[in-house]
């Protein structure tokens, strides 16, 4: 379930969409994840506004969006060229970036898949945890193939019946992680973190593909409301500090949205503004 090689190929496109997820290991360095460590405790510090960091059995700290609380360091993930070639590779060059999320988590997770989008069509995220991490620690556990349809209507079943019972589900892989490694998943795949251990840290870069109505109707309504949804609930995507600084790649990742109204539109949340 985990792929050594740090570069994209036709296998890797083919596992992504059999299983919904693929686990890049090493895909970052030691030294660069040293730096993105420090980033992400500083980032998450100057959110809280003085206040002290989230701690056992209390509310999860999660900024949407996150990254311009560090764009030096942060930024960059944007534009790194093994990140940004395997969403090339699983979506095509033409895909849409929508928002950056850090979050510290306080305890584990039940049994969840996050955006649904129509059959043939799917949104995902990369994810990048700060520490090593195995099952004991809340790794994430994922269940493969169950962005699939059919596979996923019978687990949304059982995790009915199994109510209260989470780890029992059957077919869960948890995805051991070290720091540099980079988990592509989409959206729709089951996933938990078995634990109720604190203090996990991770990254997130979300992405859709783009589509239109020549394409198909119904995946582009479901994208114009996936964009508003996000819009409303965590506000504006892009700072003028983020667009501004965007080379070719990255402004090829954030052209859509605006054009569609959404990108550089709607209130400002965080510190999306400072330059």
């Amino acid at each position: 379930m985990y792929r050594e090689t740090r570069t994209m190929n036709q296998e890797d496109i083919k596992y992504f969409q059999r299983f919904g997820f693929i686990h890049y290991k090493g895909l970052l360095s030691p030294s660069e994840m040293a730096v993105i460590s420090d980033a992400f405790d500083e980032g998450m510090r100057l959110a809280r506004k003085g206040a002290p960091p989230p701690q056992q059995g209390e509310k999860r700290q999660q900024i949407v969006p996150f990254f311009d609380y560090y764009p030096e360091v942060l930024y960059p993930l944007l534009d790194h060229e093994k990140i940004v070639d395997i969403f090339e590779g699983l979506m095509g060059e033409d895909f849409i970036l929508t928002l950056s999320e850090g979050i510290i988590h306080t305890g584990g997770t039940q049994w969840h898949h996050d955006a649904y989008a129509p059959e043939g069509y799917f949104s995902m995220r990369a994810a990048i945890y700060l520490d090593p991490l195995g099952p004991e620690d809340g790794c994430l556990t994922v269940i493969p193939g169950s962005h699939l349809k059919e596979f996923g209507e019978a687990i949304n079943q059982m995790r009915d019946e199994l109510g209260g019972l989470p780890d029992e589900m059957p077919g869960r892989y948890p995805l051991c992680n070290e720091p540099g490694d980079v988990l592509f998943m989409n959206h729709k795949t089951y996933h938990s973190a078995l634990s109720d251990k604190y203090g996990r840290r991770a990254i997130h870069i979300n992405c859709v593909p783009n589509t239109t109505p020549e394409k198909n109707q119904e995946h582009f309504d479901w994208l114009m409301n996936f964009l508003a949804g996000e819009t409303k609930g965590w506000g504006r995507f892009y700072s003028d500090r983020l667009i501004s600084t965007a080379g070719p790649r990255r402004q090829r990742m954030m052209e859509r949205a605006i054009e569609l109204g959404f990108g550089n539109t709607g209130p400002i949340t965080q510190l999306q503004d400072l330059r």
